[in-house]
């Protein structure tokens, strides 16, 4: 069973567990406004990203610290979509997941020589890069502190990011490529405060962070929300929020290319008007 596999079959059997302790969820119905048994938030989401990697190799050693905004012209604003869903498993325990496709495609001239994985890239080269992030954040939170207009916890969370990176480059007669793909998980710990202004305004907070090595990755992040949201009625609502998230990480092994890694700090940070659905 590869590390992956065993890392997914663990994280469905706790939430197997949780689920097993908790209470029906039907029991939690006299708690909403303040929580919802189920919602649904369809997103558009507004992006500032900054993204530095180094990609190393055994038979080149240390790469070139690349700033794909700065140095390769990657668009460090985008407007995507992004879906979000929560379920009030029972009084004091909620789930939480949100997910985000994040891609990018760049071209830029080099300004120095570039060392990437096993590439050496001579100065004035053509270079084209493409870059694609998946991540999805799922976080667990029993709530020991719940009140007629207010509520705190905290959990557990994961946060799961897929990385591709494709660089292709050419010079008079000269060119190359080069491809760094993979996936990990960063587990956190988290936070949650939410209040209710009134029966139709609620404010959500979220934070989480951890320092840890899992697997071929080995680092620190953080991740943080603050939402406000206007109910309509029992089964609609809008909102606002800002996110904010943060790696720091040293990635071992990041394929295709054995032997190849990886030291990755990048931001991505939002602004999100979004449509809530509960039921």
């Amino acid at each position: 069973m590869t590390k992956d596999k065993a890392y997914w079959f663990a994280s469905i059997g706790l939430a197997v567990l949780l689920l097993s302790v908790a209470t029906p969820a039907a029991a939690q119905r006299g708690y909403e406004p303040l929580f919802d048994k189920f919602s649904l938030r369809l997103e558009g989401s507004w992006l500032a990203t900054s993204t530095v990697v180094r990609l190393d190799s055994e038979t080149l050693g240390r790469g070139t610290s690349l700033d794909f905004e700065d140095d390769l012209d990657l668009d460090a604003n985008s407007t995507i979509p992004s879906v979000a869903f929560e379920w009030q498993i029972a009084k004091r325990h909620k789930l939480g997941v949100r997910w985000q496709d994040l891609g990018r495609n760049s071209t830029s001239q080099a300004l120095e020589e570039i060392h990437w994985g096993d590439e050496v890239i001579p100065i004035d080269a053509d270079i084209s890069l493409g870059f694609d992030v998946t991540q999805y954040y799922v976080d667990y939170a029993y709530f020991p502190w719940v009140k007629e207009s207010w509520a705190a916890g905290f959990g557990l969370g994961v946060r799961v990011m897929e990385l591709s990176a494709t660089l292709a480059w050419t010079e008079q007669d000269l060119e190359g490529s080069s491809e760094a793909k993979g996936t990990g998980p960063l587990p956190y710990i988290y936070f949650e405060y939410r209040r209710l202004f009134s029966d139709d305004w609620r404010f959500v907070a979220g934070f989480g962070w951890l320092q840890v090595k899992v697997g071929d990755v080995d680092g620190g992040q953080y991740v943080g929300r603050l939402g406000i949201e206007y109910l309509l009625g029992d089964h609609w609502g809008f909102g606002l929020a800002g996110n904010y998230s943060r790696i720091d990480v040293d990635w071992t092994n990041l394929g295709p290319t054995e032997g190849a890694n990886a030291t990755i700090t990048m931001d991505v940070n939002d602004v999100s008007l979004f449509a809530l659905f509960r039921f």
